[in-house]
């Protein structure tokens, strides 16, 4: 197959997704295909909700003890 033949169809770096309830739903299309295909990351999602968790409640504490 010669590379005239192939499809130009578009490419991911043509999507343009900004933020707001498009860009949650792409993120959310890309852990579900993740999750799905790779079981194992599954684990590391729980651990990065729990991290980020964690700092926004932080961060969230030092400064609301800040203000005060």
């Amino acid at each position: 197959m010669r590379n005239s033949d192939w499809h130009q169809g578009i490419t991911m770096h043509k999507i343009r997704v900004g933020g707001g309830v498009a860009g949650f739903i792409v993120v959310m299309g890309f852990l579900a295909i993740g999750l799905v295909g790779i079981p194992m990351l599954r684990y590391f999602l729980g651990m990065a909700i729990s991290a980020g968790v964690g700092v926004a409640l932080g961060m969230y504490l030092m400064r609301r003890w800040s203000r005060s």
